[in-house]
This record gives C-alpha cells, structure tokens and sequence, in this order.
C-alpha cells in the first residue's frame, strides 16, 4: 500500500528520539446510487473501504506514529478515460453505462494539518529536524517557517516530480529510500 506521500517525522539532532505523523483520511462509508441505473452504491461495503480502515487502525496502534485525518468527501461521478478516445477526445460509445464512471473522491484538511504540524513543531522547538515526504508545493510556506525557526527540513521525493520552489526551500534533498536515512 503507498504511504509515502503522506508522512511527516520530526527529529532530534541524534536520530533517536521521533515521532512520525501520517496524515490521510478515512475512507468514505456514504452511500449514494450509480449514475445510470440508480442503483444503490455503498462505499462502506467496498474492499477497499474495509482494507483502508484496517489500515489506518494498525498504524494508530503502532509505538512513535501518530495518525491526523482529514475527511473524504465524494464529489459525484466522472467519466473514465477509458471511455474516451485517445485520438478524437471522443466518447467511444454513445451508449454509457455505470462501468464508464468512477466516484470522484477528494481529501480535505490533509494537507492543512501537515502545514500546520510543521509550523507547531518548529515554534514550539519540538523538533531539530523534519523528514517531509512530498512533491506538493502548498508546503513550501511551513518549509520557510520552519527553516525561519532553526529547524532543518529534509525533503524526500520519492524520485517524483517535484516542483522547483519546493526543491529550492529544503535544507536537505534526499531521493534515497527514507528507510536508509533512519538506518
């Protein structure tokens, strides 16, 4: 299961004492009908809905981790891109059906509660350094907080994509696995 995006770990200066913030949502349990047929969908009686839960419920027992959520909120139903030509843009059949749509699902308060944290832990000295998994650049004002407050921050990119404005504010980039740092 991919994680790696959603974490944040503080750390003193000799690696030793940490906590590790994961940040997600949990998984939406509404239930709603499908776009055609109007049907009864439940996204709580999904697999991924039970395996997701399972999930965040083991990490929230885990010894150092802290688990912060925000909340999944479904947004309706879009079309798949299967359902579109590549060439003409075009619908490939003029004839949908539910298979054609998927639910648009959006996180909210995730990436708030992450700034937020980086903020807290560099005002409140908790912390020498930070490992921050991401690429997103809505981070780039905590970044700055907390280099501002003496915090190191050490970015890890997981070798995605990541913007220059992020890459430009870290102390520290790392592309390596984050598991060979805490070694």
């Amino acid at each position: 299961m991919k994680i790696a995006n959603n974490i944040l770990a503080t750390y003193s200066l000799n690696k030793k004492s940490h906590r590790i913030y994961y940040y997600d949502c949990p998984p939406n349990s509404e239930e709603t009908v499908y776009p055609i047929s109007k049907k009864k969908y439940s996204f709580g009686a999904t697999k991924a809905f039970k395996n997701r839960t399972e999930f965040i419920n083991s990490l929230k027992k885990e010894d150092f981790f802290s688990v912060r959520e925000g909340v999944l909120t479904f947004k309706g139903w879009v079309l798949k891109n299967s359902c579109f030509d590549k060439q003409t843009g075009q619908l490939v059949s003029t004839l949908l059906t539910d298979d054609c749509f998927k639910p648009n699902l959006q996180q909210k308060g995730v990436d708030t509660k992450i700034g937020l944290d980086i903020a807290w832990a560099s005002y409140e000295k908790i912390a020498k350094n930070i490992l921050l998994i991401t690429g997103d650049s809505d981070f780039v004002p905590a970044i700055k907080t907390a280099r501002r407050n003496g915090v190191f921050v050490y970015l890890f990119t997981m070798n995605h994509g990541v913007r220059q404005d992020v890459l430009s504010n870290a102390d520290v980039l790392n592309t390596q696995p984050i598991k060979d740092f805490l070694d």
